[in-house]
């Protein structure tokens, strides 16, 4: 069994941040080089963020970008993010000191498929939903705290 760590909401915004980069990486391009991949979609949150917005538009805005989510979403999201988080850790080990890059690419590419099979399987989550919560987290501070707080629950349930 794999040691427990304790999630803070640093941690789980890195975790839910690494996963769909890399599934556009691979998606987009398997022989494309993600770090390019994950550069360009920072640069598009930031163009996006720094754009101006005037009242009505922001108001419309958070409202688009902000879906209510129900506690049943948010605990199979949670359950998710502490599958994706082993998978991605197990991998990372095999990646490490890997220096042939068709190597890396493949290694990286079963983890890809791993990680999104393992959300697929999450009882009442659809892909869909795990990107969309995602999203929505990076963008909504208590969402993203409620999300810790529910993996630290589930981290403590598994220590006990």
């Amino acid at each position: 069994m794999f040691p427990t760590r304790k999630i803070t909401a640093a941690t789980l915004a890195a975790a839910i941040a690494a996963v769909p980069a890399s599934f556009v990486a691979a998606q987009e391009s398997s022989t494309g080089d993600m770090q390019t991949e994950t550069q360009s979609q920072d640069e598009m949150q930031q163009s996006e963020q720094s754009a101006p917005a005037t009242g009505d538009e922001t108001t419309a805005q958070s409202d688009q970008q902000t879906p209510v989510f129900e506690d049943e979403q948010i605990e199979a999201f949670a359950s998710a993010v502490m599958e994706v988080t082993e998978i991605r850790d197990q991998y990372a080990s095999q990646l490490q000191g890997v220096e042939d890059e068709a190597q890396q690419k493949e290694i990286i590419e079963e983890a890809n498929t791993e990680m999104r099979a393992a959300i697929e399987e999450t009882e009442g989550l659809s892909f869909e939903d795990y990107m969309a919560i995602n999203r929505a987290a990076s963008m909504d501070e208590e969402l993203n705290q409620k999300i810790a707080q529910r993996l630290q629950e589930m981290q403590s349930e598994d220590a006990g």
